[in-house]
């Protein structure tokens, strides 16, 4: 499932319009307009399949390296999934000595099921050709095979995290494709949206410019957007 489909974009809180619209590079461009330079997460982030669109809210995930195998595995870890709602999207922060996945098919439906659109990690998953098959938007830094048992562990959620390097709050608006991942502070949504539809306005006259045969320093002085 591609989250920019229209039943997932009405739980953010944006015009089906403006969203379809909003891609990482114009949103980032947005942002670098705002005085907000520093939103994007890691390129070392990247989805886990080429194509897939992510648009939803942040719901944080905080992950540290464990060695102790727990009576009761995986609660932190489940009560984070059972916390997801409509349009969410989780977003973990992954201890670097972590080498387990966080992440995989069984979790990938859960969060699905909990209306949850997809999946943000600077750590590593598993099961990808499963998730793929699955259709659950993905990002990740890595692939491991290793389970998070005696591994890692889950020790919050909804609290703010740093994910890829990006500050992430519960609702911030999230939005990802084959460009990357970009965070955009809740309180600047509606600025975000304002500024890339102006943005686009002009790059749709530019192209149109420069495929009519204009120069690019034609173009640019006419449009001052590239």
């Amino acid at each position: 499932m591609d989250s920019s489909d229209p039943a997932v974009i009405t739980h953010v809180g944006i015009a089906e319009s403006a969203a379809a619209a909003l891609t990482v590079a114009l949103v980032a461009d947005a942002l670098d307009f705002l005085g907000l330079r520093e939103q994007v997460i890691s390129p070392t982030v990247r989805p886990i399949q080429p194509g897939v669109r992510l648009i939803g809210r942040a719901r944080p995930i905080e992950v540290r390296a464990s060695d102790v195998v727990p009576d009761e595995p995986y609660v932190g870890e489940m009560a984070a999934l059972a916390a997801l709602a409509p349009g969410d999207i989780a977003c973990y922060h992954v201890d670097p000595a972590v080498e387990a996945a966080l992440f995989g098919e069984l979790f990938a439906v859960a969060a699905r099921a909990q209306g949850a659109v997809g999946a943000v990690l600077d750590g590593p998953v598993r099961d990808v050709r499963q998730m793929r098959e699955l259709g659950f938007p993905v990002f990740a830094s890595g692939i491991s095979p290793y389970d998070t048992k005696g591994r890692a562990e889950v020790v919050a959620h909804d609290a703010p995290v740093t994910c890829g390097g990006v500050l992430v709050s519960q609702g911030d608006l999230v939005v990802g494709d084959d460009d990357g991942v970009v965070v955009v502070p809740a309180a600047r949504v509606a600025d975000v949206v304002t500024a890339v539809t102006a943005k686009l306005a002009d790059e749709h006259g530019a192209l149109a410019d420069l495929q009519s045969g204009l120069t690019v320093h034609e173009v640019w002085e006419r449009w001052k957007a590239f």
